[in-house]
């Protein structure tokens, strides 16, 4: 069964939290300053401190001392630019003097006041095992046999060598499914850099190493799985052979991807939250002055949505809002864009419109919004309202279209369950 396929595409609170509280890897969060505001316990567990030893210093205790502040101060430069730094190994300092081997990255967010998300895994067993394999040569072969993690040979473009853990990572039941193909056969190699230096080493073009990579990865079955792979060239009886260690780590990017996806959008509704459809409507605005389309940005509101909630509770006020969001959704494209700013205030951006047929879509999606709700079994009416500004007719920077969108606004709520363009001559 394929297991991203099963995987719900908005998880619960409570799934978040469970994730959170159980993974063995450390996870916390920086601000924009460097200083630590939230971390999991998986972090005092690796690292020995608790995060209100670590919340908010500016100071990081479990550094090695080679690594400075200026070094530190690199690091976050790089995050605050937007790009993120990938798996690469280091060391830190648990609370009790020991030092710890750690594969560590930073998943740049920016948004508001957060930095970055770290994810810490302590790979300090398997650096000693590293060691072990390279002092008794004699063991290796038992070792990777044991291995929990997939090993894989490669020779001359093939696989030649596969251990027990590899199977199970292919789907295969035994080695000659797997050996005389190569690692490339089983990852999207037109989806991947033709530059990339992945598939230079399985080629065998260049033989180097290559830091920790993230792929997707085909099973024998057809499904699909996320792997990190470590690969790297080796001599054996004369000839250069490419060693794999490959992990699974479906759960992980899955996590990334989520803790990603609760920093962009609005927890209840699922839409994208007010500071993500900025973003948004700035880059849409800059492609849209070379492409030279239209963009439509709406100012929504439910009317009389206080009387909703002091009546009936915040309950049903919340599953209203809900359900006033899914209709969005089924009302626009796949490439415009919704937000929710606040309350029961939303925007939605229509992307190259024509203006021709604009006053057909709105009341397409106004008639639309404006079918009774049904929550709990029983009919509720609720109208809403819209603000409509147009770029460039309108204005050409984002502040003043989310200004003249609410100024419509306002206007249509005079009348209520009514939607009005922005009038620059109003009479």
């Amino acid at each position: 069964m394929n297991t991203l396929n099963n995987m719900k595409s908005n998880p619960t609170l409570e799934e978040y939290l469970l994730i959170w509280e159980n993974t063995n890897d450390a996870i916390f969060i920086l601000r924009k300053d460097g200083a630590i505001v939230q971390a999991n316990p998986a972090f005092t567990k690796i690292l020995g401190w608790s995060l209100d030893e670590v919340v908010n210093l500016s100071d990081i205790p479990f550094f090695e001392d080679d690594f400075t502040s200026k070094d530190h101060e690199k690091q976050l430069d790089l995050l605050r630019s937007g790009e993120s730094i990938p798996y690469f190994e280091t060391k830190r300092k648990h609370k009790n003097g020991q030092t710890k081997d750690i594969l560590a990255s930073y998943r740049a967010i920016n948004k508001k006041d957060i930095l970055a998300v770290a994810m810490y895994k302590d790979i300090t067993e398997e650096k000693k095992t590293q060691r072990m394999l390279r002092l008794a040569e004699n063991c290796y072969q038992t070792l990777v046999e044991y291995s929990p993690d997939a090993i894989i040979v490669q020779s001359s473009g093939k696989i030649a060598f596969v251990n027990p853990e590899a199977l199970h990572i292919m789907g295969a039941r035994k080695d000659t499914e797997i050996i005389g193909t190569s690692l490339l056969d089983y990852m999207d190699v037109e989806d991947m850099d033709g530059e990339s230096e992945l598939i230079r080493l399985f080629q065998q073009e260049e033989m180097l190493k290559i830091e920790p990579t993230i792929q997707r990865l085909k099973r024998l079955d057809g499904t699909g799985i996320w792997v990190e792979i470590i690969a790297i060239p080796v001599e054996f009886e004369g000839e250069m052979v490419i060693q794999a260690i490959v992990r699974d780590v479906t759960v992980r990017k899955y996590y990334e991807d989520q803790l990603t996806y609760m920093a962009t959008h609005d927890p209840m509704t699922g839409v994208v939250n007010r500071s993500t459809f900025m973003e948004e409507l700035d880059k849409r605005i800059e492609e849209a002055k070379v492409t030279k389309e239209m963009l439509a940005l709406l100012f929504l509101d439910l009317d009389k949505f206080k009387e909703v909630n002091d009546t009936l509770g915040h309950g049903i006020g919340d599953t209203l809002l809900i359900q006033f969001a899914k209709r969005m959704k089924e009302n626009v494209r796949h490439e415009d864009i919704i937000g929710r700013i606040g309350g029961d205030e939303f925007l939605i951006l229509l992307k190259d419109i024509d203006k021709n047929k604009m006053n057909h879509i709105m009341k397409r999606m106004h008639a639309n919004f404006n079918e009774p709700y049904v929550i709990g079994g029983k009919e509720i009416i609720a109208t809403s309202s819209m603000g409509v500004a147009l770029y460039p007719e309108d204005a050409i920077s984002s502040d003043k279209l989310m200004r003249f969108a609410d100024e419509a606004l306002y206007k249509a709520k005079e009348l209520r369950n009514h939607f009005q363009y922005f009038n620059k001559k109003p009479q």
